[in-house]
């Protein structure tokens, strides 16, 4: 199992400060109600209320940011695998059956996920918002609009916090249901997710989409754009690559600011072409530094061997996701990537190679710091036996 940087830093932020808020919310609301007597009736008013305005304020700032983040797209309502889905959760967990969705970068939740999060979103929480306010702020009768009672703005309010209780209930059972009981929790307190190589494979593919993604939108108002865009986003459907899907000069420099390497080298192992990106990554000052340089001088022996293993079988027609690789940079210095590669293909024939690489050296660092922090703390278990 590998690490893969899933959660950014506001996305767990927010989930952990409105898990935190709502069992706020949750303790201090039915101690109002009498179900128990814990800090008293006043002081649980009072907190229910600060609790009630602090959910409102986070819950402004997280629209803010699934809106300008393009995260509301996670929340788009699907059928596709929903039945599969279900099905996995009733009997195939119990069985060991395989997951029937893969949670990627632009695909964190699966078709079940998506509707009950929807839910809570688009209905429970706002009804929980308004009744609340409602039955706090509410100075009835006003002229024109009176309501007898707030009974049944205090019974919706009630049953809209016992749907929020079961939901948490539900989906703490769920987060222990991944290949470790804890991973999924770990997951969104560091922000990386554990996952087998098929998983990685999928989320560089994922990756690489949405660069693309990213690119054709940025691309979109530019005159005369060429249709090389919707053909490089098909491609990359298909395995990321294609055949000389990026001969756009404007499409490559667009994929520079999305932080994705492209390069092409010729049959015979030398650099043709290389975007910002990657020679930022290699810590070249131009493109001039390394075209016509053969591909074997960012690599130690022993790696070249192995790259050239893959470069040999897509020069026979094949694309190819290598996984990680170190680069050796210009100033001496190494660094990781994970590179997918490509057959250039002119009348038949295979001319040259291109692809992607997506920078992992800060993932590296990570897992070398979680390493010696594990060291220092078995080393300290140790001393004290």
């Amino acid at each position: 199992m590998k690490k893969v940087y899933v959660y950014k830093i506001f996305e767990r932020f927010w989930h952990w400060m409105q898990a935190l808020l709502i069992f706020i919310l949750l303790v201090t609301g039915f101690e109002i109600h009498s179900t128990y007597n814990l800090l008293g009736f006043e002081l649980a008013i009072k907190i229910h209320d600060a609790t009630a305005w602090a959910f409102l304020v986070l819950i402004v700032f997280a629209i803010f940011w699934h809106f300008t983040t393009g995260e509301w797209r996670q929340y788009i309502p699907t059928t596709k695998l929903l039945k599969e889905q279900v099905s996995y959760y009733l009997t195939g967990i119990f069985k060991g059956a395989p997951h029937p969705t893969k949670k990627l970068v632009y695909n964190k939740f699966n078709p079940l996920q998506r509707m009950i999060y929807l839910g809570l979103k688009a209905l429970v929480i706002p009804v929980q918002v308004i009744s609340g306010f409602l039955y706090l702020y509410f100075n009835y009768p006003i002229q024109g609009f009176e309501l007898g009672s707030m009974y049944w703005v205090a019974i919706i309010h009630t049953l809209g916090a016992f749907v929020l209780f079961a939901f948490v209930i539900a989906h703490v059972y769920l987060t222990t249901t991944a290949h470790k009981p804890l991973s999924a929790i770990k997951a969104m307190v560091t922000g990386w997710e554990e996952m087998d190589d098929e998983e990685i494979h999928e989320h560089i593919v994922s990756d690489i989409e949405v660069a693309l993604q990213k690119t054709k939108s940025q691309l979109q108002s530019s005159e005369g754009r060429s249709d090389i865009l919707d053909s490089a986003l098909v491609e990359a459907q298909k395995s990321v690559g294609g055949n000389a899907i990026l001969k756009d000069t404007r499409f490559r420099d667009a994929i520079a600011s999305t932080g994705v390497g492209y390069f092409c080298i010729s049959k015979e192992g030398y650099y043709r072409e290389a975007n910002d990106a990657w020679i930022n990554l290699y810590k070249y000052s131009s493109a001039d530094e390394i075209i016509g340089q053969h591909y074997k001088l960012s690599r130690t022996e022993e790696d070249f061997a192995e790259l050239e293993v893959t470069v040999n079988k897509v020069l026979q027609g094949k694309t190819i996701n290598h996984g990680e690789v170190k680069r050796i940079c210009k100033d001496g210095t190494f660094g990781y990537h994970t590179v997918t590669i490509a057959p250039v293909v002119v009348k038949g024939d295979v001319v040259a190679f291109e692809g992607f690489i997506i920078d992992t050296t800060d993932r590296r660092i990570a897992e070398k710091e979680l390493l010696k922090k594990k060291l220092r703390v078995e080393e300290k278990l140790k001393s004290k036996e």
